[in-house]
């Protein structure tokens, strides 16, 4: 199979979440960026055939939104691409709240994505 490159997606979401962090939003349009955030994500992902799962940097690599027992079998199933900006190195307030933005997008992302990828290998 034909392996395309995630660079583009990267670099969007990069970007998307850079133009977030400038923005003083509410909680409630926080929560609705994000989930816009993450369809326009997992669509590019779809249309790029890349459904590898996000995962953070850092000591200890984890997979936001995969429950504990099924990080191996979302591994496999799905694949896996680190997340820049994750690490878990933090020393400004300003680093810990992209972080968060970054990990909470991880999250919704990884659930819709490792349920494409379950539907994938039942079809």
């Amino acid at each position: 199979m034909k392996r395309v490159s995630s660079y583009p997606l990267i670099l969007s979401l990069l970007l998307m979440a850079t133009q977030l962090s400038g923005c003083n939003l509410s909680e409630e349009a926080d929560d609705a960026s994000t989930e816009s955030r993450v369809e326009r994500a997992v669509e590019e992902a779809r249309l790029l055939g890349d459904l590898r799962l996000f995962a953070t940097t850092g000591r200890r690599a984890t997979l936001p939104g995969i429950a504990q027992e099924e990080v191996e079998q979302a591994k496999a199933l799905c694949g896996v691409q680190y997340m820049a900006g994750t690490g878990d190195l933090i020393s400004t307030t300003e680093q810990r709240e992209k972080r968060k933005q970054l990990i909470d997008f991880m999250t919704a992302y990884n659930r819709v994505i490792f349920e494409i990828c379950k539907k994938k290998q039942a079809d």
